[in-house]
């Protein structure tokens, strides 16, 4: 009996070693598994954060703006074609910052951590559901289950997915309009570059024309030079006019008063007639105090003439306060403030010959034996 009882205090005391080995085991297993599930349970609600809870809401689509795709031709069109790029675009992928799935609160957290679906008694106790699919085993589907969350989790990061990839199409669409809209766009510089080239040979002819003006026109001058009676108002006109075109708005009706006043004279000279003496106007010499009377305010060196904007008071020294006086002949000096040569700050000597009394502008002559450098704009006229 004895030997019995010791072989059984052994047995206990070896058994009790081992169920303690395996109890130590047994227990970093379980803080493994703890761990574990505490980890993925915090990433799955983190995760959880980055998916939207629900689909985008339908939203109204504002009006874009279509793109002209007709043509571009010199005839008018009054409603051009226009493209239907966004007759067919998801608007509502736009919608920013919609909002996440929240697994935070105490409810979620605790069903998340539920594996088995319960239920409650009559009782007020809460039971396992039997799975009807597995007779003897516990079902860990259903709602109120950690499973049901993750479905729900998995089917919108399904559902998002979906857009997202949806959303990648829409961009490929959206970068082939912009390249074709670049295209056109690179293709209408290009021909306006054309276009403004040939502009620019236009004008280059136009100003070969106007040369070829002035030439045959200093011809005609040369020729009617001969009658002395008329070379004096033929120079003058011809001066009036030549003058008259640095002032952009009158240019083209003072070429036309040009050639109407060449054709006079040609016809006049053809008859053998003679200007009146009495068709001269009137002039008076000017009675100005000295001082500055305007600016420059253009020049033209090649015919070797100015454009003048003078003050309301030397104008009113010039033609008078109603500004009905014929203009006197005089000649005025232009200087250039910190100018530095031999005669100091002047620059010339210059004579009116044309003005225009409402803008305060006077075109005139510059005397080029008075000439010490070109003259330029801005340049200072005094008396």
């Amino acid at each position: 009996m004895g030997t019995l009882l010791r072989v059984l205090v052994i047995s206990i005391l070896v058994l009790s070693g081992s169920a303690l080995f395996l109890a130590v085991k047994l227990y970093g297993k379980r803080e493994l598994l703890v761990n574990r599930t505490h980890l993925l349970e915090e990433q799955v609600r983190k995760i959880a954060k980055t998916i939207e809870a629900a689909e985008t809401p339908d939203t109204a689509q504002p009006s874009f703006p279509a793109k002209d795709i007709s043509p571009v031709t010199g005839a008018d069109v009054e409603t051009p074609e226009r493209s239907t790029f966004w007759s067919t675009y998801p608007y509502k992928l736009e919608t920013p910052n919609l909002p996440a799935m929240n697994l935070d609160t105490e409810a979620r957290q605790l069903q998340l951590r539920k594996y088995y679906q319960t239920k409650t008694t009559p009782e007020g106790k809460d039971e396992l559901v039997k799975d009807p699919l597995n007779p003897g085993e516990y079902s860990t589907k259903g709602p109120g289950t950690m499973q049901e969350l993750l479905d729900q989790v998995l089917d919108r990061a399904v559902k998002q997915n979906a857009t997202l990839n949806k959303t990648r199409v829409e961009l490929q669409k959206v970068r082939e309009e912009l390249v074709a809209t670049i295209e056109d766009y690179n293709k209408i510089k290009q021909d306006a570059r054309a276009d403004k080239k040939g502009a620019a040979a236009a004008t280059k002819d136009v100003e070969n024309s106007k040369d070829e003006n002035r030439t045959l026109a200093r011809k005609v001058s040369g020729l009617e030079e001969e009658k002395k009676t008329i070379a004096g108002d033929l120079t003058d006109a011809k001066a009036e006019t030549e003058k008259s075109k640095a002032v952009v708005e009158g240019l083209t009706q003072q070429i036309k008063d040009r050639d109407k006043d060449i054709k006079k004279l040609s016809e006049k000279k053809a008859l053998g007639m003679k200007e009146p003496a009495s068709a001269a106007p009137a002039v008076e010499s000017f009675q100005g105090a000295p001082g500055d009377k305007g600016k420059i305010v253009a020049v033209d060196e090649k015919l070797k003439f100015v454009v003048v904007e003078l003050t309301d008071e030397a104008m009113t020294e010039l033609v008078g306060k109603d500004r009905d006086r014929p203009m006197p002949q005089v000649d005025l000096m232009v200087r250039r403030p910190g100018f530095k040569s031999a005669a100091g700050e002047f620059i010339t000597r210059i004579k009116f010959r044309q003005i225009m009394r409402q803008k305060n502008l006077v075109v005139a002559d510059i005397l080029t034996d008075w000439q010490q450098a070109p003259v330029e704009k801005n340049d200072v006229v005094f008396f």
